[in-house]
């Protein structure tokens, strides 16, 4: 697939973004790399699948202006793929289409997580494509929970916190677009997970189809 990958933000982009690149490349995908995200303003028709590993939010000085959010949001409705991982659903938290676009995201002020560390992964749809091959594991990460969850998403898989079930991985149509989300991958430990890299690989064939 030719993805466009774009990153940047208030994240440890500098050790996730090279794994992510690394990963996809090595099945095979062609990446071009955009910290600007300019590309969302132009010609999106000669990508497969926009890749999202990001947090663009006015905080940072780095929101998607409005020919940006505006391409976005056509390409994926129009049929375009779209992977988004950890926090990159969160984007624009001003902006109502995103989580809409995404299928849910981090709420500035509600979403919270436990300090970083290890937990568990459950696998709640192992038939799910995006899930195929994997069982349930224990991850050093993040586990985002209160997420801005859409409905009539596709949850595969979910962690435990204060024992309640927090949604870490679903499907989503938006319009004529296929998305998938996976809220793993705060850290390049993270996505150096031989598990989370797997999920996105298979995302990426889930999106090709």
């Amino acid at each position: 697939m030719n993805l466009l990958l774009i990153t940047g933000g208030s994240h440890p982009y500098d050790e996730t973004t090279p794994v992510l690149k690394e990963t996809m490349e090595a099945a095979g995908h062609s990446i071009t790399l955009s910290e600007s995200s300019e590309e969302l303003a132009g010609d999106l028709s000669g990508f497969d699948a926009i890749v999202l590993n990001t947090w663009r939010r006015p905080e940072s000085d780095n929101d998607l202006n409005d020919a940006e959010r505006s391409g976005f949001e056509r390409y994926v409705a129009n049929g375009g793929a779209l992977l988004s991982v950890h926090i990159s659903a969160g984007s624009c938290p001003e902006w109502a289409p995103m989580k809409k676009i995404t299928g849910g995201g981090w709420i500035t002020g509600e979403s919270f997580h436990p300090p970083f560390g290890w937990f568990q992964i459950h696998i709640d749809q192992p038939d799910h494509p995006i899930a195929a091959g994997v069982s349930d594991f224990w991850t050093y990460d993040e586990c985002y929970c209160g997420l801005d969850i859409q409905p009539g998403i596709d949850v595969f898989m979910h962690g435990v916190v204060d024992g309640e079930d927090r949604p870490l991985g679903w499907s989503h149509q938006f319009g004529e677009g296929k998305v998938a989300n996976i809220a793993l991958g705060h850290a390049g430990s993270s996505q150096q997970h031989p598990e989370f890299q797997k999920l996105i690989l298979n995302a990426l064939d889930y999106l090709s189809k």
